[in-house]
């Protein structure tokens, strides 16, 4: 069953063009990602939040490593396209850190849905980004559609921000804004290194970076507390789902514009508030539901296009035809 279902995923995603599967890998990246932060959340009640950022990174190395173990001895180093590229991936590694360590603290200081809601100010981020350093051009269309996300976001997070605190505000929009840097440096670094060394480098920066932060002296923030078996459980979970969020993101990334797959991930607030009801977090109101079908209608418009287009193509490949 499950071998029919990886041949499945498989066969389709190669018969997608790039846009269609970066799409994907997106909404794959987004669930991921808000596993990893629901299991955070957990974790947050007893373990500081460097703590957390280290075993998550420290994990995803771990399995990194055997992959780009298994594919050395199937296939050999596989070898970039082009030499260089090490500023720009440092740059992504540091501003992707910094990026981590603002949402893993937010978690870890305010509710599940509200973090989440900061961390995706990204794609709004990005689209400007990607405009002004790659020379990307976005449609009306994608600019309206992330406004319109945006827009939801701000619902679900309640713009009045009447019960969080300062700092939980500033290092949300810097978690935004250093996460959008670390999308669109991503990009560029496609013609020099594959995917896993991508993401194992990444792992690797924050790993060393959450290990350094553990000795900040902060209450909640520094600090080590030895985990018991469930937590330990807990932290294996993250680890895997962040690196499944991780590895998808990176796909959707290098596969497709920033300003296309970027306001998909928006998906990611509706999966965290689901989870955090889960959780024990109370339904949403009104006013979240209609951020909710904001997020919604968002992607619909970003995705809609370019999924015809695809399918069209598809439907009329001469190999297609009986």
């Amino acid at each position: 069953m499950l071998s029919y279902i990886i041949y499945s995923y498989v066969y389709v995603v190669m018969r997608m063009g790039n846009i269609t599967s970066g799409i994907l890998f997106m909404v794959i990246s987004s669930f991921g990602f808000a596993l990893m932060m629901a299991f955070a959340k957990i974790l947050s009640n007893s373990l500081p939040s460097m703590e957390i950022v280290f075993f998550r990174s420290f994990i995803m190395v771990i399995i990194i490593l055997i992959i780009y173990s298994y594919n050395y001895y199937r296939h050999g180093i596989t070898k970039a396209n082009k030499k260089g590229g090490w500023g720009k991936l440092f740059i992504r590694v540091f501003m992707g850190g910094v990026a981590m360590v603002s949402i893993f603290y937010n978690i870890s200081t305010i509710p599940l849905g509200t973090a989440t809601a900061f961390a995706q100010s990204v794609p709004i981020y990005a689209v400007i980004f990607g405009i002004l350093f790659l020379k990307e051009k976005v449609s009306i269309g994608v600019m309206l559609a992330t406004i319109i996300g945006f827009v939801g976001i701000l619902l679900i997070s309640d713009p009045n921000f009447n019960d969080i605190a300062l700092i939980n505000i500033v290092v949300g929009i810097l978690s935004g804004v250093t996460m959008a840097i670390a999308f669109v440096t991503l990009r560029t670094l496609k013609p020099y290194f594959d995917n896993a060394f991508l993401i194992l480098a990444f792992g690797i920066g924050n790993a060393i970076l959450g290990f350094c932060g553990m000795f900040l002296p902060f209450d909640g923030v520094g600090g080590f507390s030895l985990p018991n078996v469930w937590e330990w459980l807990l932290i294996v979970c993250m680890g895997t789902s962040g690196t499944v969020g991780q590895h998808f993101l990176n796909k959707a990334y290098i596969n497709a514009p920033v300003g296309i797959v970027a306001p998909i991930d928006y998906s990611r607030v509706i999966f965290g508030i689901f989870l955090g009801i889960m959780l024990g977090d109370a339904f949403p109101n009104l006013i979240t539901s209609i951020g909710i079908a904001f997020i919604v209608l968002s992607g619909l418009l970003i995705a809609m296009p370019a999924l015809l287009d695809d399918l069209y193509r598809l439907r009329n490949r001469p190999n297609n035809k009986s």
